[in-house]
């Protein structure tokens, strides 16, 4: 039998796998990404006289030089097949990668191409779509171990092309250490005499040069780090020209295009099927036939021990079900549920009906049942309490408890549970067990118990609760020293509400109150109602009376909003008194009748505002809230301006950049000193749109400088706010797209204290800012405490030294040292000492003896405007430029 199914095989087979692998093997990706268009397409405006395209020189097959340095490959074939089809003229421009990209950013170039895409690219260019897939992975010398994706990199300098999209992309995992190479050639040469060992390339263009310099039997590679696509693509917005060079590829046929491919990648072999491969196929079917026989007669044994096996059941299910039938009628005629539990195996050996239904275990065998799968282990109770009285029941000791059930489906509810030791069929390891449910009853309980706590009508924490809130609030205060504040609430002329519009809408509007207190204030504070139209906040945790203050700033901005109740706008205001703990008292209804005493005063000085139980406090929170009010309008009514001071270089005396420094006209108060006003700008979160403001004046005031031939950079302070945002890169990729400024002219500042908080944010914030060419300079350096590997990792160009050690400089040993040791480790690790403060000669030229290489300070240049900065920079007086 065995021999004549291979003889079937052998002569039916052939032809059906033969055509099987026939039809695998003519597939054509290309014909897959590029679909029918139509042969003619509107034009789309004036035709350019001619369009000039970009492109990496080293990318085969798609772009690379012949030995005579001739320009060849996929792309230039298809754009010159698009120029006969389009009668537009085009000059292919093949440059090295980063040459390709500057030609292209500069206007040198009106496309180009076979560049991957990615978020920071989608800013300045256009997008074609993909034409081409292409594998990257990671290249490592044959005799290394170990390398296995982007994880196993870290250790090593990859190689890469400057440039190429493969640093952007291991950037934004955490790898910074690169050796970069002009193109792929030069990388595969490097490579082949060991100069770098692992190296980052296209899957195409590393078997092309591997193959070219014979040396591909040397190296190994990973599973591709991501699949790029091939792009052309246009300056942003320029849609006419998008639209042409669209338009024109949309009349390249399918046909056409995968001609081009086949002449540059090959064709493939198709209709052909290897001896070998037909043998091996043959004996695989002839294997299959043996196991099919095989599992014939092993189905033929099973089947006669499964009847035989059916047989017993079906008696044993017989002898089962004449004692069900004895039991079920006691068992379904009661409302709770009875079930039997064996002592020794845990089984439940009997149910009722009424026990089926109430854990919804209908059609569930009974051998699939034990007590664990209906008890839930959720609080008050535990699986260790239920062991427990299960033991003492079956101890002799009958058990009355409540308990947290479960269902079979997950859901939990109350039941009361009644178990004692039974003899039943003449077997005393027994419990019957009766269950009661009884989760109405423990709800209408809990209700009652949340009611007690809760007001009904918003349903916050009443007194009661807000009482026992305070209480351990002032315990933790006493222990950890921090500030707990009892703020009484009232709604100015809530009655008028309830008198015009009635009392429905009064509650609909109560309701909408509370929860706009609740977003106004922190998951961990407490908004209760006293009553009526009050209410009372409990603050607790707060560092200092600043924190308090922006607590009710915010209660009163919520209040600004109208509300839509029942189809009307409704305007509410709100008056608060504020009492603060341990100064105003130190238990609840001390507080509560200091703040209400503070609310009388704010409702009796006008309404709409607050007042603390002390005066001294209600200066400073009018102050505050004063300035914090004028921020927000400042930035509407343009009150910001920046000055920027002057940094010069100590080897040459000229002026390299600027620092741009806020400074706030008041209309009434005039020039306000930044220590006034930018803490506050800080905590009030104001300080993120008017950094991005100062970030966008300063980009602009640079590129202009630049415009102007002055080569300046222009240093700007980020806060530790802007810092930990998810938008900071797109803000700073907005600012320099804007401007146009040249990234490398950006230098963004940030204190020690900032690296300290090492948030995920922080640091995939400044590695993307690093890998955009920003650079990145650590002000105040030496009064934190850096950790220097943060320094190494994202690679910080500039240290500034703090401007304390520069003014004792020339009069205190001990400052002297430390500028000295600051400037010795800038220098050790690649980067540039900047020193602030230089007030005098004799500090300059003590800095200019430790070889520092930029400062700054009043003695070299004070802060102004920006023509002051460019007058400097055009004198030729070394060392005092006189802004």
């Amino acid at each position: 039998m065995i021999a004549t199914a291979i003889r079937t095989a052998r002569t039916a087979i052939p032809r059906l796998l033969a055509i099987l692998l026939l039809s695998l093997l003519a597939g054509d990706p290309a014909a897959a990404i590029n679909s029918p268009v139509p042969a003619a397409l509107p034009e789309a405006g004036p035709r350019p006289a001619e369009i000039r395209v970009t492109l990496d020189n080293n990318y085969p097959p798609y772009s690379f030089q012949t030995p005579d340095g001739g320009h060849v490959g996929i792309v230039k074939d298809l754009w010159a097949l698009w120029s006969q089809k389009t009668g537009v003229p085009v000059r292919m421009i093949p440059l090295d990668w980063g040459l390709a990209r500057q030609t292209m950013d500069k206007g040198g170039a009106d496309v180009i191409e076979t560049i991957f895409r990615n978020s920071a690219r989608e800013v300045i260019y256009d997008f074609s779509k993909p034409y081409a897939r292409v594998d990257v992975p990671i290249w490592f010398s044959a005799d290394l171990s170990g390398i296995t994706g982007v994880d196993s990199l870290r250790a090593f300098t990859v190689g890469v092309k400057d440039g190429d999209f493969c640093i952007e992309w291991l950037t934004d995992q955490g790898i910074t250490a690169f050796q970069r190479y002009s193109g792929f050639e030069a990388m595969v040469d490097a490579a082949s005499h060991q100069d770098t060992r692992v190296f980052c390339m296209d899957d195409p263009s590393a078997r092309y040069y591997m193959t070219k310099r014979g040396v591909q039997g040397r190296f190994r590679y990973t599973e591709p780090l991501y699949t790029g696509e091939l792009h052309w693509a246009v300056h942003k917005g320029n849609t006419t020209l998008f639209r042409l060079i669209n338009d024109g590829f949309a009349r390249i046929t399918p046909e056409e295009r995968k001609a081009i491919e086949e002449r540059w990648v090959g064709r493939r072999l198709t209709g052909m099927v290897s001896p070998q491969t037909m043998d091996l196929l043959v004996k695989l079917l002839a294997g299959l036939v043996v196991l099919g026989i095989g599992a014939l007669v092993w189905v033929l044994l099973l089947r006669r021990q499964v009847e035989s096996k059916t047989q017993s059941l079906r008696t044993a299910v017989a002898a089962l079900t004449a004692s069900e039938e004895r039991v079920r009628t006691i068992f379904d005629s009661v409302t709770d549920a009875i079930f039997i539990h064996d002592l020794d195996g845990g089984a439940i050996l009997e149910v009722n009906h009424r026990m089926m239904e109430m854990y919804r275990v209908d059609g569930i065998p009974l051998s699939d049942l034990n007590v664990g799968m209906l008890s839930s282990g959720v609080p008050p109770y535990t699986r260790a309490d239920a062991a427990a009285w299960i033991r003492k029941a079956a101890d002799g000791e009958p058990q009355l408890f409540e308990w947290h059930a479960r269902r079979l489906d997950g859901s939990l509810f109350w039941v009361e549970v009644s178990m004692r030791r039974a003899v039943i069929d003449g077997n005393d390891r027994r419990l019957l067990v009766l269950v009661r449910d009884i989760t109405e009853r423990k709800a209408a309980q809990e209700r009652m118990e949340y009611l007690s706590r809760h007001d009904a009508l918003t349903l916050l924490p009443n007194r009661v609760l807000v009482q026992d809130r305070t209480g351990q609030a002032l315990a933790r205060s006493e222990r950890n020293g921090r500030l707990v504040a009892l703020i009484a609430c009232g709604l100015d002329r809530f009655k008028t509400v309830n008198d015009s519009l009635g009392h429905a809408v009064g509650d609909t509007l109560l309701r909408a109150v509370a929860e706009r207190l609740k977003a106004a204030v922190r998951d961990t504070d407490t908004v209760s109602r006293g009553g009526g139209d009050e209410f009372i906040l409990l603050l607790s945790g707060r560092p200092d009376i600043d924190a308090v203050v922006e607590t009710v700033a915010s209660l009163h901005e919520a209040m600004a909003e109208p509300f839509q109740v029942g189809g009307q706008e409704l305007t509410l205001t709100l008056s608060s008194g504020v009492a603060l703990a341990p100064a105003d008292g130190n238990d609840f209804a001390t507080l509560l009748k200091n703040a209400d005493t503070a609310l009388h005063h704010a409702k009796a000085a006008g309404r709409d505002t607050h007042r603390f139980y002390a005066e001294a406090m209600n200066a400073e929170a009018v102050a505050h809230l004063s300035t914090r009010s004028g921020l927000r309008r400042a930035l509407e009514r343009g009150e910001f301006l920046i000055h920027y001071q002057p940094q010069i270089s100590l080897e040459t005396g000229a002026v390299t950049g600027a620092e741009a420094l806020l400074r706030w006209n008041h209309p009434d108060k005039g020039m306000v000193p930044p220590g006034d006003f930018i803490p506050i700008a800080e905590d009030s979160g104001l300080i993120v749109p008017i950094g991005a403001w100062v970030l966008t004046e300063a980009c602009r005031q640079a590129a202009q400088w630049h415009t102007q031939g002055l080569s300046l950079s222009v240093a700007v302070n980020l806060s530790a706010l802007q810092l930990q945002r998810g938008d900071l890169v797109a803000t700073v990729t907005r600012a320099l797209a804007e401007s146009g400024l040249d990234p490398l002219l950006l230098e963004l500042e940030l204190t020690e204290s900032m690296l300290i908080q090492n948030t995920d944010v922080v640091m995939d914030n400044l590695r993307r800012i690093k890998a955009m060419g920003v650079q990145v300079s650590i002000d105040d350096f030496g009064t934190g405490y850096s950790n220097l590997s943060y320094i190494g990792r994202l690679a910080v160009d500039k240290l500034k030294i703090d401007r304390g050690f520069v003014a004792d400089l020339t009069r205190n040993h001990d400052s002297a040292k430390i500028t000295a040791a600051v400037i010795q480790m800038a220098h050790s690790l690649n980067l540039t000492a900047v020193a602030e403060g230089v007030e005098d000669s004799e500090t300059l030229e003590a800095l200019r003896g430790l070889h520092c290489d930029v400062a700054q300070g009043y003695y070299l240049g004070r802060p102004g405007p920006a023509e002051a900065v460019e007058r400097a920079a055009r004198q030729v007086n070394p060392f005092r430029v006189g802004v």
